[in-house]
């Protein structure tokens, strides 16, 4: 997929967040609950971001079992409660890259990034891959999702 990758800075987020554990394309579920949630308790606007974070490596980790949070990201500390809770993204150094993608061409954008990552000069860092969401993608006129891709790195 053609993109431009930067490796910059990203600022530290604060999340509440639903998490899911299985197939990718299930995450909507998680997503259903989260807002069902933060809406009535007035933290869903326009400006609201929304993130998915991955917490395994499907190389590594079986599809069924890989977690992922559906997560919205708000200003200072939130009360939780049940199956929605809180968590902290690291700020630090990661590859970025930008893509419009249709729901089917998600993987197609990971791939993109893991082959950069491999010729960058640049390892996985700490901390969890995640993606940063621009717009809703019953908005958006082609229906695509704007995201940007952003996995932790520092130098090999």
């Amino acid at each position: 997929m053609d993109t431009k990758i930067e490796v910059k800075q990203m600022p530290e987020f604060n999340l509440i967040y639903c998490r899911h554990m299985g197939a990718f394309d299930q995450i909507g579920q998680a997503y259903e609950k989260l807002f069902k949630w933060a809406i009535p308790r007035g933290l869903v606007s326009n400006e609201t971001k929304t993130a998915t974070v991955y917490h395994d490596d499907p190389a590594i980790t079986s599809v069924e079992k890989v977690r992922q949070d559906a997560s919205i990201i708000v200003d200072g500390d939130v009360k939780v409660e049940g199956e929605i809770g809180k968590s902290t993204l690291r700020g630090g150094k990661y590859a970025v890259g930008r893509f419009e993608l249709k729901e089917t061409e998600f993987e197609e954008a990971w791939n993109t990034m893991c082959s950069w990552l491999t010729e960058s000069g640049y390892q996985p860092g700490d901390g969890c891959t995640y993606e940063l969401y621009h717009n809703s993608y019953s908005d958006h006129p082609d229906h695509r999702y704007i995201v940007d891709i952003c996995i932790p790195v520092k130098p090999l």
